[in-house]
């Protein structure tokens, strides 16, 4: 489920060992532009708790989280999936998305995330650099990630514990 980071902020500050056992195995993080101009990394975003934050619209004016986890519904056997329809684990609204763009999958070797691109119009990007089509790259905490004209930030869960460990430090 789609949440905003500050939920996951107030989870972290009541109980971080419950927060950190309930993450999945990787999230995705999306930061929307501040002022029309894609931000770097999340250092220009406060980090609210829920209590403190607004009225939001998801992906308009906080960072949202999306969990990287196969649903139900969704029959391909070989990962995690990402798209605009909602028969994706992954869904991206946007023009710029495939149907289905790209999937998620884990390396055997040694249990770290790959990223494949399903053949998208719009291609997939790890790092700035265009994935070829079908042929998997491994990831790495924080790494950025495209789809499309949509960036997300690719974190594991404890990449992701440790990115608020730092940014909630006083």
């Amino acid at each position: 489920m789609v949440e905003l980071l500050s939920a996951h902020v107030a989870r972290y500050l009541r109980n971080r060992e419950d927060f950190e056992r309930g993450l999945p195995a990787a999230v995705l993080l999306f930061t929307p532009p501040l002022g029309g101009v894609p931000p770097t990394d999340l250092e220009e975003y406060p980090l609210r708790t829920v209590t403190n934050a607004g009225p939001a619209t998801l992906g308009q004016d906080e960072p949202v989280v999306f969990p990287l986890l196969k649903s139900q519904g969704n029959a391909f056997g070989r990962g995690i999936t990402v798209g605009r329809t909602s028969n994706n684990d992954v869904v991206l609204d946007d023009g710029s998305v495939s149907r289905f763009h790209a999937w998620f999958s884990r390396d055997a070797g040694d249990a770290g995330f790959l990223l494949t691109d399903a053949g998208s119009k719009n291609g997939s990007y790890v790092g700035g650099g265009r994935l070829l089509a079908r042929k998997p790259m491994p990831l790495e905490d924080g790494v950025r990630l495209r789809f499309g004209q949509v960036e997300v930030s690719f974190y594991t869960a404890g990449g992701f514990a440790r990115l608020l460990t730092v940014r909630l430090q006083p």
